[in-house]
């Protein structure tokens, strides 16, 4: 009898033990970092981690990282459907970057995930005059999404958002602004026969030593409400399949306001064209309600719509 016990209560150990180790490795749908926090923590609200890198590993996929208060999070990069989310009411989560590093990278590979959405908000990424890119999206998936909001995108030697997937896939960025890049501030592109398609609202874009927005490779882009300004070029669109549609942005202020080349189409409507040291170097296809403001001279503007509806409108 004393025989059984023991082997009962061995297995009751067991069993407990075997328990709390699942629970101790399970991921939770939400976790949350703090400036004072620290990554041997379990993530939780009053055991908050110090990194995004941190949280993520005990963030299930399609969960939720939240920032208790301001801080320096960490770069992070990112394989699974997630949401980083600075939380307004906290302040940004920051991500400060050393030289070399890429503030976030989106990978997502694994063809189970069935979501494939990464969704950044209200965060702040600062190259500080050195870091890679801000945020580099690569995908061996297709039918990957990002959406990036409310965040701030500043001092990158590279691209503050660079879309470098050849499989296709979605982005949405909106209420965005990113400034002082090396190369592009948003470059999107696409590989093969698949496309990205893209849309940008209420971005703000300036001081890139290359172009504010590029879209080339067959890439499909519409613009509404954002500015592209102090850049090399303000729009480039490029390469046979390759279609822009701008909507009620301005271009200003920049070496060149407008390029386009290889075949690209460029649709413009209500939208301003100032200041630029050249306004297009191409063609644009011009709806008749944009103003072309005191650039220089060059490029070819062509307008689009019957004389009955000059604008396109219906």
């Amino acid at each position: 009898m004393s025989r059984l016990k023991t082997s009962i209560g061995f297995a009751a150990s067991g069993f407990i033990l075997a328990l709390a180790s699942t629970s101790a490795n399970a991921q939770a749908t939400r976790t949350w970092v703090s400036g004072v926090g620290d990554d041997a923590n379990p993530c939780s609200r009053t055991a908050p981690c110090k990194t995004f890198a941190g949280a993520i590993s005990k963030t299930a996929a399609t969960g939720e990282i939240n920032c208790l208060d301001p801080g320096g999070f960490g770069a992070v990069t990112i394989t699974k459907s997630i949401t980083i989310n600075g939380t307004p009411g906290a302040g940004y989560g920051s991500i400060l970057v050393p030289a070399g590093t890429t503030g976030v990278i989106i990978n997502i590979t694994d063809p189970t995930d069935t979501k494939r959405t990464v969704r950044l908000n209200w965060l702040d990424l600062n190259g500080a005059g050195g870091g890679a890119n801000g945020v580099r999206i690569l995908s061996s998936v297709p039918g990957s999404s990002v959406v990036i909001e409310n965040s701030s995108i500043d001092g990158f030697t590279g691209r503050g958002i660079s879309d470098e997937r050849t499989v296709g896939g979605k982005l949405v960025v909106s209420d965005t602004t990113i400034s002082h890049t090396g190369d592009s501030g948003v470059r999107i592109a696409a590989g093969g026969t698949n496309k990205i398609d893209a849309a940008l609202s209420n971005v703000r874009v300036h001081n890139s030593a290359g172009a504010a927005l590029t879209v080339n490779g067959g890439a499909k882009a519409t613009v509404s409400n954002s500015v592209f300004s102090g850049s090399t070029f303000g729009l480039d669109i490029e390469q046979a399949s390759t279609e822009a549609v701008v909507d009620a942005s301005t271009v200003s202020g920049n070496t060149t306001g407008i390029f386009t080349t290889g075949g690209a189409t460029l649709q413009l409507s209500n939208s301003n064209v100032s200041f630029n040291a050249t306004g297009v170097n191409g063609t644009v296809n011009s709806f008749t309600n944009n103003r072309f403001v005191s650039n220089g001279v060059g490029g070819a503007i062509s307008p689009i719509g019957a004389a009955s509806t000059p604008t396109g409108q219906q």
